[in-house]
C-alpha cells in the first residue's frame, strides 16, 4: 500500500498587508457571499471592518458571525452552519487564534455534511471534501490553518479532536502584521504551542527526514525568537519568524503528529480552562525525560537547540533530565512564560484526569 509522507494542500499568501488582498483571493475563487467567523475581540479591533472593506471593493458581501469563545464549542459551530447556510453563504473566512480557526473549519465542514459535527471524530463516518475555507491566524501557536486536526469541545467542556483532511484550509492569509497587538502573555503562550509542535512530531514514532528538515528549523527559529516577540510586540521580523514557524508546526502535525506532551496538556486546558500553550510548556519538559530513554538522539539533539552542551558519555535518562532542565529554564527565565500557579486549579480532580490522559494515549 502507498503511504505518500509530504504534500501541501494550503495555499498561502504571506507578508504585511496580505489581509487586504482577501477580497481580490475570495473574487478569484468565485466567492459571491462569504461568512466572516470571529470572536468579539478580533472584531472590536477594527480588522474586520478591514476586510470588509477589501470585500466591498470586491463585491463579495459577507456576514459576521462573532460567537467563538476559547476551547470552541461543537454547538456553537452547529450554530455558525445553520446561519451560513440560511444566509447562502458560499465560503467561510476565519479569523483569529486556533478557537477561530477550528470554528471555521467546523462550519464549512458542515457546509457539505450533515451534522452533528462531533460525529467526524469517528474517521469510519465519511467526510465530503469541504473547500472554500479561507483561514487568517492572528496568533503564532495552533498552526491551525495549515494542520488538518479540528478541536472541539462538547457540553462537558471535554475536548474531542477530529482529524479532518478533507476539512482543511483551501487558502491561508499569513500577515505579521495582525499579530503586532499580541500583549506578552499571550505570545508566550502562543508560542510554546508552535514549539511543541516541532518537538512533539520531531520525536514521534512517526518522525521522517522529510519532517526533520523542517521541524528542526522551527525549534532553532523559537528559541531564537520567540524572546525578542515576547520582549518587544513590534518587532515585525520576530512576528514574521514566528508565523511562519506556526504554520509550519502546523503543516507538520499532519505528518509527524503530537504525542504524550499534548495528550497531558489537552486534559489540562479542558479541566483547568488554560491556555492551551501554557498547558503545553508545563507538561512537554517531563515527556521529553520520559522519552529519552527510547529516542536518547532525538532528545539529546532538542537539548541542543535549548543550549545543552553535552558530553558525549551521557546515559539516556541523564540526556532526558538535562533536556527537561533546559526546557525549564528558556520557558521559566529566558521566555518568562505563565506559570501553573497563576491559574486555579482543584488537585481533587487529578485523579480523574490522570484516567482522562490514559484514554487520550
Amino acid at each position: 500500500m502507498l503511504n505518500f509522507q509530504f504534500y501541501q494542500k494550503v495555499k498561502t499568501l504571506y507578508g504585511s498587508g496580505s489581509v487586504m488582498q482577501l477580497g481580490e483571493l475570495l473574487s478569484s475563487i468565485g466567492s459571491k457571499k462569504t461568512m466572516i467567523v470571529c470572536d468579539t475581540f478580533m472584531e472590536s479591533t477594527g480588522v474586520v471592518d478591514k476586510m470588509g472593506k477589501s470585500l466591498k471593493d470586491a463585491n463579495v458581501d459577507y456576514v459576521v458571525f462573532n460567537k467563538v469563545m476559547p476551547n470552541p464549542a461543537a454547538s456553537m459551530v452547529e450554530e455558525g452552519a445553520e446561519i451560513c447556510n440560511r444566509e447562502g453563504c458560499d465560503s467561510v473566512v476565519a479569523i483569529g487564534g486556533g478557537s477561530s480557526i477550528d470554528a471555521g473549519k467546523g462550519i464549512n465542514l458542515l457546509r457539505f455534511n450533515a451534522p452533528p459535527v462531533l460525529q467526524y471524530e469517528n474517521p469510519e463516518v465519511e467526510m465530503k471534501l469541504s473547500l472554500g475555507l479561507i483561514t487568517i491566524p492572528t496568533t503564532s501557536g495552533t498552526g491551525s490553518e495549515a494542520s488538518d486536526g479540528i478541536i472541539l469541545s462538547d457540553d462537558n467542556h471535554l475536548k474531542h479532536p477530529i482529524l479532518a483532511p478533507n476539512a482543511m484550509s483551501e487558502y491561508c492569509i499569513l500577515d505579521p502584521d495582525l499579530m503586532i497587538g499580541m500583549p506578552p502573555r499571550l505570545t508566550a503562550s502562543t508560542g510554546f504551542d508552535a514549539l511543541t509542535h516541532c518537538i512533539e512530531a520531531y520525536s514521534s514514532t512517526l518522525e521522517n527526514g522529510l519532517i526533520d528538515f523542517f521541524v528542526e528549523k522551527g525549534i532553532e527559529t523559537v528559541v531564537k525568537w520567540l524572546p525578542i516577540a515576547v520582549q518587544d510586540g513590534s518587532n515585525l521580523e520576530a512576528r514574521g519568524k514566528m508565523a511562519v514557524t506556526s504554520s509550519v508546526g502546523g503543516w507538520m502535525l499532519g505528518y509527524g503528529h503530537v504525542h504524550a506532551g499534548h495528550s497531558i496538556a489537552h486534559v489540562i486546558g479542558a479541566f483547568f480552562d488554560v491556555p492551551h500553550g501554557s498547558a503545553c510548556s508545563w507538561s512537554e519538559p517531563y515527556a521529553l525525560e520520559f522519552n529519552a530513554p527510547a529516542m536518547p538522539g532525538k532528545v539529546k539533539k532538542i537539548g541542543e537547540f535549548l543550549g545543552v552542551k553535552f558530553q558525549g558519555n551521557e546515559t539516556p535518562e541523564q540526556i532526558g533530565a538535562m533536556t527537561r532542565d533546559a526546557f525549564i529554564y528558556f520557558r521559566d527565565e529566558v521566555v518568562k512564560a505563565p506559570k501553573a500557579k497563576e491559574y486555579k486549579y482543584d488537585e481533587s480532580k487529578f485523579e480523574e484526569m490522570a484516567r482522562e490522559i490514559e484514554n487520550e494515549l
